[in-house]
């Protein structure tokens, strides 16, 4: 049996219903994964949220150098540089001077965060588990808040059609 952990929605969504649904699930297991200290999880699907609204807006400007039916997306790095591409001087949004910078200052935290639990030079010891497991509730928490603000700033860009 497959566990949901979102809700099963009682009331119509107007719009592509599917996506609305995988966003709540979404944020419902980041929120579960957090409160359960499983912060690999929930810094793997911010990732995914933010590549999500990133693909959305470039393919939106024709800037998208794939099908929007290929699996094979950009990676992360190649997302955020060419969002970074469109703003120039930066952009500001919410509580951020840079969203870009922060997003992708997050994206090198999460490399370190996803290879840190046992990799480690030759002959030298990893990190402690402690050590590992405090930064990565702090990715985890600085992911949630910047993924929400990706999304605010997707959702403004479209309701202005600067999208």
């Amino acid at each position: 049996m497959i566990m949901r952990k979102s809700q099963v929605l009682q009331k119509e969504v107007a719009g592509n219903t599917e996506k609305y649904n995988s966003y709540r699930e979404a944020w419902s297991r980041i929120k579960l994964a957090q409160e359960h200290g499983f912060y690999l999880e929930a810094i793997a699907i911010q990732e995914s949220i933010i590549s999500d609204r990133l693909i959305s807006y470039l393919h939106s400007k024709q800037e998208a150098t794939f099908s929007v039916h290929d699996k094979n997306f950009p990676s992360f790095n190649k997302l955020i540089k060419k969002w970074r591409s469109k703003f120039s001087s930066g952009l500001s949004s919410g509580n951020y001077s840079n969203l870009i910078d922060e997003v992708d200052q997050w994206r090198l935290s999460r490399n370190q965060i996803i290879h840190a639990i046992v990799k480690s030079k030759p002959s030298e010891p990893t990190q402690s588990i402690d050590l590992f497991l405090y930064q990565a509730k702090e990715a985890a928490k600085t992911g949630e808040a910047i993924a929400r603000e990706v999304c605010n700033w997707s959702k403004n860009n479209k309701r202005n059609k600067k999208f």
